[in-house]
């Protein structure tokens, strides 16, 4: 993710980056719970043990927290669903566990997703050019899986990025839409998705994915 400088009073990076660490803890459980605008950097400092001054130290606004925090969790979802694909050359399979994944991410993380979604207009514009750039990624991300699974003739697909901006909405879905899906499982949802998604874009209408 492309990084905000954040200017910083210390400059031993190490110790800037256990601190910025701490720091985005202590945040995040707050914003989560309070909102970003109802949470002041008063309490951040009291929830990660430091004082405001020291706090001060290592960042400048609380646009600046905001902005570690997102790229925390932008940056720990990058490196779960490239672990969740290593090693699978079937595209077909890459693409289910990247879908799985996914939504494992999104149903783990709900308060986390709905800050990104509702806070991220007070990053200001550098930190939401960070964020598009990592939209921008992740939709790389199902779309190069999309262009393989096309390239070996197991996918029809005439638009592979549309399909893969389609894919990341319906993941989001689960928490943005949660309150109309009472009742449903994540183990239902994942497979209803997969295989919708998986059967509505396969080259071969005798390779199917059966509901479970």
């Amino acid at each position: 993710m492309p990084q905000k400088d954040i200017e910083t009073i210390v400059k031993d990076q190490d110790l800037i980056g256990r601190r910025h660490l701490q720091i985005c803890d202590a945040a995040l459980k707050l914003f989560s719970r309070k909102g970003f605008h109802r949470t002041t950097v008063r309490e951040i400092a009291e929830a990660c043990g430091l004082g405001i001054g020291t706090l001060y130290s290592y960042i400048k606004t609380k646009e600046d927290i905001l902005h570690l925090v997102y790229r925390r969790i932008l940056e720990s979802f990058e490196a779960r669903m490239l672990e969740a694909t290593r090693g699978i050359q079937d595209p077909r399979l890459q693409l289910k566990a990247a879908l799985e994944e996914t939504l494992k991410i999104y149903d783990e993380c709900q308060d986390v997703v709905l800050l990104l979604y509702q806070e991220s207009h007070a990053l200001g514009r550098q930190g939401l050019q960070g964020l598009f750039e990592v939209d921008r990624t992740y939709v790389g991300f199902f779309r190069e899986i999309l262009d393989r699974g096309i390239r070996a003739g197991q996918f029809a697909v005439k638009e592979p990025h549309l399909l893969a901006v389609c894919i990341l909405f319906l993941c989001a879905v689960w928490d943005l839409k949660r309150w109309n899906l009472q009742g449903y499982t994540l183990e239902t949802v994942i497979e209803s998705l997969t295989t919708l998604l998986l059967n509505g874009i396969s080259a071969d209408p005798l390779v199917k994915l059966q509901p479970q």
